[in-house]
């Protein structure tokens, strides 16, 4: 008698859950994932609800915790399975039910070309990227999946096998922001540098009305609780054009661009149209009051007031591999990492993985991942950093993450060698700005699903997860870089895209890229041929199974004419 599970029971996040969800088929996959998020994937809920994480039914799986550290006692506070029989249950049960529901397509797959018609101008189709899962996540003490959307091999893989290895121990601390803000651009012309100071103290003098009036362009922010919250100055010196054949036009009477930053709440909505709003509304008055010249009115895409950070800290001993020690392994990575901060060429790859993670993401759950990708690579300037009051310095570009060892002084008291005490330690920090409501999040219902999967997060929540993400695939990046190299898994994955390049049937994929690694030769001309001896193969397979066959029946039929022959004879005896 088989053994019967409730469906209720199915734990979300436990590690155990997921254990061998990269060997399943994608029907398997998507079977499982209907089952451990049943509040998702039901046809008769609305997808609107799915949007708002004040109205969902399912709660976001990270806590956002702004300053009190993590109690470690509940990082593995799920119930655990003994193994996964009841789960591989309910999969194939499932499988077999024939509702309605089950038959539909599942709802994580392209854009209809009727809505993407009416997103963008010139419409002529859509692109589809895959969209997988990033598994073995426990920030700050709770478990979540995290969906990516990216064409690249390895980084699923390579994110899931360094959190798998971090959440070992402690797992990622994050913090954010705790208001989600954004920052409206007007830049005010014409003000000579006898009136600079006296512009400046009149935008000073009169914040308040300031607010007042650029709360008219935003006031549905305003009744979410959000709204203009702050107005800042910036004085920038005016430099000459770097093109030597410019012909100068404009005005050129004064010495420093002064603009004007309105920090504006945008609640759980990523911002960037009500600041644009905010920022065309509010220049006239801005305007009048310093007697300057309206200029550019826009959203800016670098926000070093709505920082995420992510951090890790896990003993040396557990970066141990193959014959590496742990500690070795540590002084690689740190000595990657020390290159990256003062070459800018390497400090582009190195910050490039992080994107990768962070992208991906974005793009699964309808960010803008350009904004993301234009904020990054600007904070990773120094002058960004340390003087992100001016930003004109000219300090080179480095790497986003930092890496360091250091000694547990608990562990030290226990009488530990040095060795034994020793942490090493990771951390990620950059400005995100995203949102979990409004924009084309209830256009494209993908996001919404995927928001789901996540446990609908706000917008600060979904900024901790990214920004872990990108340390995590920093981290895998680093480790393989220093220990085997990046190719050996890369390319694994990569030769599966060739073998389908050249032609591969979707079946002989996986036999065809690794008979390619086998050779050490990725090539569509070295797939074309594999992709020809494997037809053949299979050719020969399926004449000698249609030869046996047809020997197999000949044989059933003198067994037929025999036994026909003989109860026929039987017959003949028992008549005469």
């Amino acid at each position: 008698m088989s053994e019967q599970y409730n469906l209720s029971t199915m734990p979300v996040n436990h590690q155990a859950t997921w254990s061998g969800f990269y060997k399943k088929s994608l029907r398997e996959r998507q079977t499982q994932l209907k089952l451990v998020f049943p509040q998702v994937f039901t046809s008769s809920t609305p997808a609107s609800v799915y949007v708002t994480p004040d109205t969902s039914p399912c709660n976001s799986p990270i806590s956002v915790d702004f300053s009190s550290e993590t109690n470690d006692q509940n990082i593995h506070s799920n119930s655990v399975l003994s193994d996964n029989s009841k789960i591989n249950y309910l999969i194939n049960k499932l499988e077999s039910l024939s509702t309605e529901n089950n038959k539909q397509i599942f709802p994580i797959n392209g854009l209809d070309e009727s809505i993407a018609d009416n997103m963008i101008e010139n419409c002529i189709g859509t692109i589809g990227l895959p969209v997988g899962l990033a598994l073995n996540f426990i920030i700050n003490g709770k478990s979540i999946i995290i969906p990516m959307a990216i064409e690249e091999p390895s980084v699923i893989a390579g994110v899931s096998g360094a959190a798998k290895t971090i959440s070992a121990y402690n797992g990622f601390k994050a913090t954010t922001t705790e208001r989600n803000t954004i920052v409206a651009q007007v830049c005010l012309l014409d003000i000579s540098q006898e009136n600079m100071n006296f512009a400046v103290d009149k935008i000073i003098q009169n914040k308040s009305e300031i607010i007042k009036i650029a709360n008219k362009y935003c006031d549905n922010m305003v009744k979410r609780g959000g709204g203009v919250c702050e107005i800042n100055v910036r004085r920038i010196p005016r430099k000459a054009n770097r093109n030597r054949n410019n012909y100068p036009i404009n005005s050129d009477n004064f010495m420093e661009w002064l603009v004007v930053h309105i920090t504006i709440d945008v609640c759980n909505a990523m911002g960037a149209n009500c600041a644009s709003t905010v920022a065309e509304g509010v220049a006239p008055f801005l305007a009048e009051l310093t007697g300057g010249r309206i200029g550019l009115r826009i959203v800016s895409n670098l926000n070093v007031e709505r920082m995420s950070k992510a951090t890790f800290r896990i003993p040396l001993h557990m970066l141990a591999y193959k014959s590496l020690s742990g500690k070795e392994v540590a002084a690689r990575i740190i000595e990657a990492y020390e290159w990256a901060e003062v070459d800018p060429y390497r400090a582009t790859t190195h910050n490039k993985g992080i994107m990768n993670g962070i992208d991906a993401v974005a793009l699964a759950t309808g960010q803008d991942w350009r904004a993301i990708e234009a904020a990054a690579h600007a904070w990773a300037c120094d002058g960004v950093r340390i003087h992100n009051d001016n930003f004109q310095s000219s300090n080179s570009y480095g790497s986003l993450t930092t890496y360091w060892i250091e000694k547990d002084e608990q562990l030290v008291t226990t009488g530990k060698t040095d060795d034994e005490c020793l942490m090493f330690c990771g951390e990620l920090e950059l400005p995100i700005t995203v949102g979990t409501a409004g924009g084309v999040l209830k256009t494209n219902q993908v996001y919404t699903y995927n928001l789901g999967i996540m446990g609908n997060p706000n917008a600060q929540e979904l900024a901790m997860s990214m920004v872990c993400i990108g340390l995590a695939q920093n981290f895998a990046a680093l480790r393989a870089l220093a220990t085997e190299g990046i190719q050996r898994g890369h390319m694994s994955l990569h030769a599966k895209n060739v073998a389908i390049a050249a032609g591969c049937p979707t079946n002989a994929v996986t036999s065809v890229a690794q008979r390619m690694i086998e050779k050490g030769k990725i090539t569509l001309s070295s797939a074309k041929n594999i992709i020809e001896l494997y037809m053949n193969e299979q050719v020969n397979i399926s004449k000698n199974l249609l030869s046996n066959s047809l020997k197999i029946e000949d044989k059933f039929e003198k067994v037929c004419e025999n036994l026909s022959n003989s109860l026929s004879n039987q017959v003949q005896c028992n008549i005469n």
